[in-house]
């Protein structure tokens, strides 16, 4: 009697084929992830910016700057010349740069700009 193998030889190929599909199709949506766009997000999801000006009014929560009033935390860091500071070291008129998050709402950072 004769034996045919390539029917199961066939199905074998089918079969390790149809099982090696999902992990190829999942490696390829994986791989076509834009990172442009990942690297646009931040960690926290929350726009920054800099606001950059002399300090017109100064209270315990909050910095005005060039008309924009911006909320101070306790997580806010302060520094000079590389140095940290406390938050009681920075004075109405002094030039800062302030470091924000919540799209200008919340200083992450204050930092005391040297004048001239």
């Amino acid at each position: 009697m004769k034996t045919n193998h390539l029917k199961p030889a066939l199905c074998g190929l089918l079969l390790a084929s149809a099982l090696a599909f999902p992990l190829v199709a999942s490696a390829q949506t994986s791989a076509t992830v834009d990172p442009a766009a990942a690297a646009q997000l931040k960690p926290d999801n929350r726009m920054t910016r800099n606001i950059t000006g002399k300090v017109a009014v100064k209270t315990d929560t909050t910095l005005t700057v060039d008309g924009r009033t911006v909320k101070l935390t306790s997580a806010t860091t302060y520094a000079k010349n590389k140095a940290q500071i406390g938050s009681g070291d920075v004075k109405v008129g002094d030039t800062i740069n302030i470091v924000t998050s919540d799209d200008g709402q919340v200083a992450v950072s204050v930092n005391v700009l040297a004048t001239p």
